[in-house]
C-alpha cells in the first residue's frame, strides 16, 4: 500500500508545538548553575564534566577524570575511557567559552543537555510520523511518553550515555524507518555510524533491527509475525524491493568495525597515557567492560542476590512502568511525590503498569503497519538492559532507553482514539497530551531543589575560582575525605574543580612534591592564601606542613580540627592533629521549659570541660564524647575558649 506523500511529512504546525512544549524544560528548570541533586544525579555530573574538561590534545584526546602522583613520583591518569568521545567533545565545547566560570561551565553543560532532551523529542516525533501516517498522533505520542519522570528526571544530567547516547539511538531508528520505507541504506548507514560516536546504546537497536530483519527474509514462513514485517511503503520510483539478507549483515559490519575502530582508538590512548607498563587485560577500560559482561567472578560473588535474573527482571519492569506514567500523574494516582528517582520503583502499582505495558507493545503488533520497526523500537530496551545486566542492574539511568515501550504504548492508544473520533477531530488527542507534559515539567522542577545545598554549591564554586587561579598545573593536595563529605562534597566533584591540576591524597609517599594543600579549615597556619574563601581554603604547602607539625614556628596554638556529631544524648567530638595544649571546650546550651503559657525558651546553660579528661587519642585523631544533661534542650552550640575570648565556634546547632 502507497502512502500518500503529505502523510509522511512532518508538518509545521505539530512540529513547531512539540518543539514549544519540548522547551517548557529550559525556564521550568532549576537553577542549573550548580549541582542541586542529590547522589547519583550530582556524582555523574561531576565526573563527565571533569573527563570533558580534560580532553585536550595536550594528553592525546585521552578522557580521564585526573592526573595524580604515583609512588615513584610520576604522573598517573585515572583513565575513564569506556565511552566513546563524541559526547565529551560536544560538552567540552559548550563549556569552552566559559573558561574557569565553574558555574557558567555547568550551566553550559546542562543547557547543553537539554538541548539533547528536545532533539529527542523532534527525532521520535519525526518516526512517528511515518509509522504512524498521522502527525497528530505523532505529536501526542511523542509529548506523552517523554513526560515520563525517568527522561524528565535525568535530561539534564551531564553524561554522555543519557541524553547524547539516547539521541544516537533515535536517530539511528529514524534512519531504519526510511531505509524499510524508502530503502536508503546509505543513509541508515551514515546515521547508525554518527549515532555511535555519541553513544554505545545503538548497538542494541542494530542487534533488534538486524535479528528481526534476517529473521524476516530468512525464516519468513511465520505468518503473524513476518507476513507484512516492514515491507517498505514506497521508494522514488514506486513499490521498493524488500532489503535482501545481504542489506543486514552488511549493517551489521560496518557499524560493528566503526565501533570497534572507536575503541580502539580509546584503548590505545589509555595504554599510551600509562606509559606501555600496563597489560592490555589490565586496562582500566577492559576491566570496566569485563565488569559489565558479567566476566569478574568476585563482582559477580559481591552482587549475586541483586544480579539474580528474578529479582533483576522484576526491576526492570518496574522502569518501565516509570517509564510509561507521566510524570504529572504520578502524584494524583500514587499520592505520592517522588522526591528521588529510586523511589519511582516502589510505587505501588508500576510494576504491574509496566507489565501491562509491555504486553500492550506485544497484542498491538499484529495491528500494526510496520511490525518490524515497531517490534525493534519496543525491545530495543530489553537488548541493551539483558546483556548489560551487570551494568543496568546498578543504574537506573538506564531506563531512559526504554523509551520505545512509552512510545509505541502511546501511538496504539492515539491511533485507537483516532479512529474513535476521525481525522478531523486528530488535533484534539495534542491538545490533550500537551498540558501532561507541560505540567509533568513543572512538577519535575519542584525535585531536588536543595537550596541549602546550592548555597554550599555557589560558595564552593567562588572558593575555587580563587583557587585555581593560585594552583594552575601544581600539584595539590586533599583533606581527609570525611572533611569533604561533612557538605557532601564528592571527589569527583574536586576532580571537575581541580581539572588541570595534580592531585596527591593524603597518606601518599612522595609528599615533598605537593606544591599546595586544601583544607576545610582556615586556621591551619601563616600559609594561607585565600583568605576571602567560605569553605575551601588553599595552603602554601612547605609554610602549612612546618605549621601544622611544630606549632612552635608560628602556628596558632589550636592545631586541630573538629567535626561534632549528636547521638545517644551525647556530643561527639573528631579531630586531628590534636596536639597537647588544647584549650579549654564549652557549650552553651538552651533548655525547652515548660510554663503557664505553654513551651518557652529556659536561660542558658554553659558548660567547660578540659580535653584530657573526656578523650581517647589514637595517632594524631582524637575522639571525645560528653554527656548532655537528661533537660530537653532546644539547641547546643560548642566551641573553644581562649584568653580573649571564643578562638572556635562551630557553626552547629542540634535540635533535640
Amino acid at each position: 500500500m502507497r502512502l500518500p506523500s503529505r502523510l509522511m511529512r512532518p508538518g509545521a504546525l505539530p512540529l513547531a508545538l512539540l518543539l514549544m512544549a519540548s522547551s517548557a524544560v529550559f525556564p521550568f528548570g532549576n537553577d542549573r548553575g550548580h549541582f542541586y541533586r542529590s547522589s547519583l544525579h550530582n556524582g555523574v555530573t561531576a565526573n563527565h564534566m571533569a573527563v570533558a574538561k580534560n580532553l585536550s590534545p595536550k594528553h592525546d584526546f585521552l578522557l580521564f577524570e585526573s592526573l595524580k602522583l604515583d609512588r615513584e613520583g610520576a604522573l598517573a591518569y585515572r583513565a575513564y575511557n569506556r565511552f566513546p568521545i563524541g559526547g565529551y567533545a560536544l560538552v567540552k565545547l559548550a563549556a569552552l567559552p566559559f573558561a574557569d566560570d565553574f558555574s557558567a561551565e555547568l550551566h553550559a553543560a546542562r543547557t547543553l543537555m537539554l538541548v539533547f532532551f528536545v532533539l529527542n523529542a523532534v527525532l521520535a516525533y519525526l518516526a512517528l510520523c511515518r509509522l504512524a501516517a498521522s502527525r497528530w498522533v505523532a505529536l501526542a505520542a511523542t509529548l506523552t511518553a517523554f513526560s515520563s519522570f525517568w527522561l524528565l528526571y535525568y535530561n539534564d544530567m551531564v553524561a554522555t550515555e543519557i541524553m547524547p547516547s539516547l539521541s544516537g539511538v533515535l536517530l539511528a531508528f529514524h534512519g531504519m524507518v526510511v531505509f524499510v520505507q524508502e530503502g536508503r541504506f546509505r543513509q541508515l548507514v551514515v546515521k547508525a555510524c554518527a549515532a555511535l560516536l555519541l553513544g554505545w546504546h545503538v548497538y542494541a537497536l542494530l542487534l533488534a533491527f538486524i535479528a528481526l530483519g534476517l529473521a524476516r527474509e530468512l525464516i519468513g514462513a511465520a505468518p503473524l509475525l513476518f507476513s507484512r514485517f516492514g515491507r517498505p511503503d514506497r521508494a522514488r520510483g514506486g513499490e521498493a524491493a524488500a532489503p535482501a539478507p545481504g542489506r543486514y549483515l552488511a549493517l551489521g559490519a560496518v557499524t560493528g568495525l566503526f565501533g570497534a575502530a572507536l575503541l580502539s582508538f580509546n584503548l590505545g590512548n589509555e595504554y599510551l597515557a600509562l606509559g606501555g607498563r600496563v597489560p592490555l587485560a589490565e586496562l582500566p577500560t577492559v576491566r570496566s567492560v569485563a565488569e559489565r559482561f558479567g566476566v569478574v567472578d568476585d563482582f559477580n560473588a559481591r552482587f549475586a542476590e541483586r544480579l539474580a535474573w528474578l529479582p533483576f527482571l522484576g526491576d526492570q519492569f518496574r522502569r518501565i512502568g516509570g517509564m510509561t506514567i507521566p510524570y504529572g500523574w504520578i502524584e494524583p494516582i500514587w499520592a505520592s511525590v517522588v522526591e528521588q528517582s529510586w523511589e519511582i520503583s516502589s510505587l505501588r502499582g508500576v510494576f504491574a503498569w509496566g507489565i501491562a505495558a509491555s504486553g500492550v507493545c506485544l497484542a498491538g503488533l499484529p495491528f500494526v503497519r510496520h511490525r518490524m520497526l515497531t517490534a525493534t523500537l519496543a525491545a530495543s530496551g530489553f537488548c541493551w538492559a539483558l546483556p548489560m545486566r551487570h551494568q543496568t542492574a546498578f543504574h537506573d539511568y538506564d531506563s531512559v532507553f526504554y523509551v520505545g515501550i512509552p512510545l509505541t504504548v502511546f501511538s496504539l492508544v492515539f491511533l485507537c482514539l483516532r479512529r474513535l473520533i476521525g481525522d478531523r477531530f486528530a488535533p484534539v488527542l495534542a491538545a490533550a497530551a500537551l498540558p501532561v507534559f507541560v505540567l509533568s515539567a513543572v512538577k519535575m522542577a519542584e525535585v531536588g531543589h536543595g537550596g541549602r545545598e546550592a548555597a554550599v554549591e555557589r560558595e564552593l564554586m567562588q572558593d575555587f575560582e580563587a583557587i585555581r587561579g593560585r594552583v594552575g598545573e601544581g600539584v595539590v593536595r586533599l583533606p581527609p575525605r570525611y572533611w569533604l563529605d561533612r557538605d557532601g562534597i564528592t571527589f569527583g566533584r574536586m576532580e571537575y574543580f581541580l581539572s588541570g591540576s595534580v592531585m596527591l591524597s593524603p597518606g601518599r609517599p612522595r609528599q615533598e612534591m605537593v606544591d599546595f594543600v586544601i583544607s576545610h579549615h582556615r586556621d591551619e597556619g601563616p600559609a594561607l592564601l585565600t583568605p576571602d574563601n567560605r569553605r575551601m581554603f588553599l595552603y602554601d604547602r612547605v609554610l602549612h606542613d612546618a605549621s601544622y607539625d611544630e606549632p612552635a614556628l608560628g602556628a596558632p596554638i589550636i592545631a586541630s580540627r573538629w567535626n561534632v556529631h549528636l547521638g545517644d544524648g551525647r556530643l561527639i567530638y573528631v579531630g586531628e592533629g590534636c596536639t597537647d595544649r588544647e584549650l579549654p571546650f564549652f557549650l552553651s546550651m538552651i533548655p525547652r521549659e515548660a510554663g503557664a503559657g505553654g513551651t518557652k525558651t529556659g536561660p542558658p546553660r554553659r558548660m567547660e570541660f578540659r580535653f584530657d579528661d573526656v578523650a581517647r587519642r589514637v595517632g594524631r585523631t582524637c575522639v571525645a564524647a560528653v554527656d548532655l544533661p537528661e533537660q530537653d534542650l532546644i539547641s547546643v552550640r560548642t566551641g573553644q575558649s581562649g584568653e580573649e575570648g571564643p578562638v572556635w565556634e562551630g557553626e552547629h546547632r542540634f535540635e533535640r
